[in-house]
């Protein structure tokens, strides 16, 4: 068989790599690099999101929502506004004052130790105005309290406002809410915001993983095939093993190479998450969620709401994942490999001399850039078109996008299964084509072959 012998070109290759320093310190040096980032993720917002989440903590805790005790009000509008009933959950009593009492009031609670506000409400063509003053620095007061409760004012305005222009009390939830809004292509279903981002973030980091993975290693095949070939160690593995059998086994080695320093790195990762979980934003927000979603809802005037609706959307946008999309993925990934690394090949054998290499793997860069451009320039648009569509079926490309556009929902599993149909054909052909070519140049000596060369000289 011509393939005889290719596990012994797999065992010696894959461990040969994955011995070398460059391997070694670069997946531990890359691993910590996403540890750190996957850790970074989960605690950095506990920091910046500090005041907020303590508010949310007392909320589902039933202690008081607001760090404040008074509120010194000073209304400058015509109309009365009555925040009594509002506030008297987060025991806020409220003093009114004049407007010259206010600045007074203003200037004697940034000294004092008073967990006290001084807020004004005023009217003018541009509709009203809340500004409220707070004792930051000896009074303690959290930043995201009073950020709050400029929302409760803000939303009882809004509300009595309506009711004194005679909208019925029932319906000041409409009045009030949000209009939605979407467009898309005829024929199409409309897309949410947050499904519109993840369409475009997902791919396109996606692309890059996939394309610096496969290219990389795909670089690397062609690189021991030229230093084995420039030292002559080709010619040894030659009196007992077929050309074939040594393409095939590189190739499967750094496949194989790639994937276990991927999964490494993944690794890295899901312990850096794990090491942040008990003291990590996810740790926080879950417990509270279910208990103080009514009284932060309040709180907030519908920041709540938001969050539900970006959740909502990134669950929607990934509701299409199962076993299936992880299949697709590592076939998709295999394939990819293949196809690049056969070209890759040709290039290694093409040259005599490690000098010559860089310009050897010219055509490949310029072939992968290609397929990494068509896949990428897609998402910019967010939208099906002429060039999305050949790019998941063309094999230079498919491995950069069929991952995410299964993933996401974009096209459905026969078409999937269509990509890498395609994709495994052009494998075979591909690696037929490199061994017809592999056996009949491997042994040339000089200067670098041309394309039109080697396929002279495998006939």
């Amino acid at each position: 068989m011509k393939i005889k012998g290719w596990k012994e070109v797999f065992k010696f290759s894959f461990t040969q790599q994955i011995r070398t320093k460059s391997f070694i310190i670069g997946t531990i040096v890359i691993a910590l690099i996403v540890a750190i980032m996957a850790f970074l993720a989960d605690f950095l917002p506990v920091i910046f999101l500090s005041d907020e989440l303590d508010k949310i903590e007392r909320a589902a805790g039933g202690e008081d929502v607001f760090t404040v005790d008074t509120m010194y009000l000073s209304n400058e509008t015509d109309y009365d506004f009555d925040f009594s009933s509002v506030l008297s959950d987060g025991n806020i009593t409220v003093k009114s004052v004049t407007s010259e009492e206010a600045e007074a009031k203003t200037k004697e609670i940034a000294d004092t130790t008073e967990k006290a506000v001084v807020t004004k409400i005023t009217l003018d063509d541009s509709g009203f105005a809340v500004d409220t003053r707070y004792a930051a620095g000896k009074a303690d007061i959290a930043k995201g309290d009073v950020e709050a409760l400029n929302a409760v004012l803000t939303d009882t305005i809004k509300k009595q406002y309506l009711m004194k222009l005679g909208v019925a009390e029932a319906d000041l939830g409409l009045a009030m809410s949000n209009v939605r809004s979407s467009f898309s292509s005829a024929g199409q279903e409309p897309v949410g915001f947050v499904q519109q981002m993840l369409n475009t973030i997902v791919p396109m980091i996606s692309s890059i993983v996939l394309f610096v993975f496969i290219f990389s290693y795909s670089q690397m095949v062609a690189q021991s095939i030229a230093i084995e070939k420039s030292s002559r160690v080709i010619e040894y593995l030659l009196t007992s093993i077929k050309p074939l059998a040594i393409i095939l086994g590189k190739v499967l080695a750094m496949c194989c190479v790639s994937l276990l320093q991927f999964i490494l790195i993944g690794l890295g990762g899901v312990v850096g998450f794990v090491v942040s979980l008990p003291f990590g934003i996810i740790s926080k927000i879950g417990p509270m969620l279910g208990s103080a979603a009514e009284q932060v809802q309040t709180a907030a005037s519908g920041a709540e709401s938001g969050a539900v609706e970006v959740v909502g959307g990134i669950t929607e946008a990934f509701s299409h994942l199962d076993a299936s999309v992880f299949i697709i993925m590592f076939v998709t990934f295999i394939l990819g490999f293949l196809f690049f690394a056969g070209i890759a090949g040709l290039a290694g054998a093409s040259v005599s001399k490690m000098e010559d290499l860089s310009s050897a793997i010219q055509p490949l860069s310029l072939i992968g850039v290609l397929g990494f451009y068509l896949a990428y320039f897609p998402q910019i648009t967010g939208e099906e078109n002429t060039m999305s569509l050949v790019a998941r079926y063309i094999p230079i490309s498919s491995p950069f996008i069929l991952p995410s556009d299964y993933m996401l929902g974009k096209i459905d599993l026969m078409s999937a299964l269509i990509a890498v149909a395609i994709l495994a054909a052009a494998d075979i052909v591909i690696m037929m084509i490199v061994a017809k070519v592999y056996e009949g140049v491997i042994l040339h000596t000089g200067n670098r072959l041309k394309f039109s060369d080697m396929l002279k000289m495998s006939k």
